[in-house]
């Protein structure tokens, strides 16, 4: 398994890394355990996403603010913005609204 990353903001980036990756374990390792009942619903939460583009806007101690461009499997775009909480390594919180 790889190095755990450093950082608030690289772990937020390894957690979208992951999903665009498919590789929802590690993104449910690195935090998507905390938002979902269950890994199955976790992962089956991504089916109409293609791809995400985040982008970083500042870091404040554990809260990194961030944009959110989610490519959908239909070609359209949905965009949010808002925190996430990084804790020992892991996202343990969140506060994403979609925006458009």
């Amino acid at each position: 398994m790889p190095s755990s990353p450093s950082g608030p903001a690289a772990v937020v980036q390894a957690y979208f890394a992951a999903i665009n990756n498919k590789a929802y374990q590690t993104a449910w390792q690195l935090g998507g355990s905390n938002f979902s009942s269950s890994y199955s619903s976790f992962a089956s939460g991504f089916s109409t996403t293609a791809s995400d583009k985040v982008t970083i806007l500042s870091v404040n101690g554990s809260i990194v603010t961030v944009q959110l461009a989610a490519q959908q499997t239909n070609g359209t775009v949905k965009t949010f913005q808002g925190t996430y909480t990084v804790t020992g390594g892991v996202i343990t919180n969140s506060n994403i609204q979609q925006v458009g």
